[in-house]
């Protein structure tokens, strides 16, 4: 992100937290290296411009002769993570170059409709992946599908997202089961609701990723856009769902009864996972929903 220009430069990786006592721009610039052949590989943003400045040398980020805004630099690093932006994360540098091509508004006119169409795709195809990997590690009730390495090493992630989806529709099935046990038992009506809306959940889950695999077979722009739609739909109703549970679940009612009873054990263990499930969803109709 050189302004297309390929330098010859000694790198130094340095990291973030080294510069993290500057508070504005006149403060990084006093890290500016007076070797025009050094790089250390960090950039900084600053926000009364919204523009990207490489560190060591002080340039502008640019790509094709245009600046690239510090908030779409936000929103790819938001969107190709499924950490929190204050959480370190490696993300390669190719994804956020393409990124910013294929969904920033200031590259909008730098690709063709086939080349933002395959781009999207891979975007949705490895981190839906990368967000069912999350998932699944942090849901006691779940096994794990994969290492991140595993991801890098597979030419098809299909196998990977199967485990999860094979794993969604148990989960679908349990809550399920359990819904009509409490319903002979004649439970509390808020007790009813909140395992269905957790079923509900896991089938919505198991809907999304469905959508996402359809993409692999969509050629045409427009309909990929129309899928996309759907995908946001998907989104916008786990988040809604989502939400709703996590707040339940806090309550002193339900702790109350998941005390007396066992099997609101898988329940009671979501908490953590909802926030994750917020994150990531959020990020998706965010950056999504541009298009």
């Amino acid at each position: 992100m050189n302004d297309d220009i390929i330098r010859e430069m000694t790198v130094i990786p340095t990291h973030p937290s080294l510069f993290a006592f500057h508070s504005d721009k006149e403060g990084i610039e006093q890290e500016t290296t007076d070797d025009d052949d050094i790089c250390y590989c960090a950039v900084y943003i600053n926000y009364p411009d919204n523009r990207v400045y490489c560190i060591s040398q002080g340039w502008v980020l640019r790509i094709h002769g245009r600046d690239v805004p510090g908030s779409d630099l936000e929103d790819a690093l938001q969107f190709l993570s499924t950490k929190d932006l204050n959480d370190s994360a490696e993300i390669c540098s190719e994804c956020l170059y393409k990124f910013l091509l294929t969904l920033a508004d200031t590259f909008a006119d730098t690709m063709t409709q086939k080349e933002k169409a395959d781009e999207i795709k891979r975007y949705v195809d490895k981190f839906s992946l990368m967000i069912a990997l999350k998932h699944s590690q942090m849901d006691d009730q779940m096994d794990v599908i994969c290492d991140e390495e595993d991801i890098d090493k597979a030419t098809d992630h299909f196998q990977f997202l199967r485990g999860y989806m094979v794993q969604l529709m148990e989960q679908q099935s349990r809550f399920s089961t359990l819904l009509n046990d409490l319903k002979s038992e004649e439970a509390e009506q808020w007790l009813l609701d909140l395992v269905e809306m957790r079923e509900r959940l896991a089938r919505l889950e198991y809907q999304f990723y469905s959508q996402t695999l359809l993409l692999r077979v969509v050629n045409d722009f427009n309909l990929l856009l129309k899928m996309l739609s759907f995908i946001l739909k998907t989104s916008d109703e786990i988040l809604d769902i989502n939400e709703k549970i996590h707040e339940e679940i806090l309550s002193e009612r339900f702790d109350t009864k998941a005390e007396q009873d066992k099997r609101l054990v898988g329940l009671r263990s979501y908490t953590e996972k909802s926030r994750t499930v917020e994150h990531n969803f959020g990020n998706i109709l965010q950056i999504l929903s541009r298009l």
